[in-house]
């Protein structure tokens, strides 16, 4: 699968995000500063892939949360990012 740049900056950011803690869609949405389009995207991928986990907890209260998988993800991303700097 390959990413537009703006996708990988995406996926990385949020990834960092979530290694904190559970976060919500809006929360990301600040934080990121992504167009709504790349960051769902984003979002969309992560979780069919199993990188995050997507919890409904009632009506438009949606949090997101890192797996294992998405923090080997995530460690390895740092890796070559450190790797090509």
């Amino acid at each position: 699968m390959i990413f537009e740049f703006a996708e990988v900056k995406c996926i990385l950011e949020v990834l960092k995000i979530l290694n904190k803690g559970k976060s919500k869609y809006s929360i990301m949405f600040k934080k990121t500063k992504f167009s709504h389009t790349t960051l769902q995207s984003v979002l969309k991928s992560l979780t069919t892939k199993k990188f995050i986990k997507r919890y409904n907890k009632g009506h438009q209260d949606v949090n997101y949360e890192i797996t294992e998988k998405g923090k080997k993800l995530l460690n390895i991303i740092l890796e070559l990012s450190e790797m090509v700097d």
